[in-house]
């Protein structure tokens, strides 16, 4: 489990990275706090229109993270509220973020979702490579 203020500074080393990189970057006012109406996530980051919403985790090479239902159902409803993506961004120690879009991991029969190998994920690069990347016109390469 990790403490509050662990997981502050967590959220907020990658809110100051993802603002490094050109992004604009909201903490959740409450993220962690079971008293509210409405879920929010630890951070949402937006860049040339994308929109992320990002769950924030410390996870351990080799060591399966979990998600609960609550966070669950709460990332889903804001990816399409949003039209946005939502991704677990975890934090590896020696190793950096890797994130994990939602859709990309394994429910549970307990409504939890597991994200099995932590440090198999996309690195901040890999993911900003899938989310701006480029296409060319067809037309371009015809005579």
């Amino acid at each position: 489990m990790v403490s509050k203020r662990d997981a502050t500074r967590l959220e907020n080393e990658l809110a100051n990275l993802l603002w490094d990189r050109g992004y604009a970057v909201v903490r959740g006012p409450s993220s962690g706090s079971a008293a509210r109406r409405r879920f929010q996530p630890d951070l949402i980051a937006v860049k040339k229109g994308v929109v992320l919403i990002i769950e924030v985790k410390k996870g351990r090479e080799g060591r399966p993270i979990y998600i609960p239902p609550h966070q669950v159902v709460g990332l889903r409803e804001l990816q399409e509220r949003s039209g946005g993506r939502a991704v677990v961004a975890v934090k590896i120690a020696y190793r950096g973020w890797r994130f994990h879009f939602l859709d990309g991991l394994h429910e549970t029969r307990g409504g939890r979702l597991r994200v099995d190998r932590p440090e198999a994920g996309l690195k901040l690069v890999e993911l900003e490579e899938i989310l701006f990347r480029r296409s060319e016109r067809l037309d371009r390469y015809l005579g």
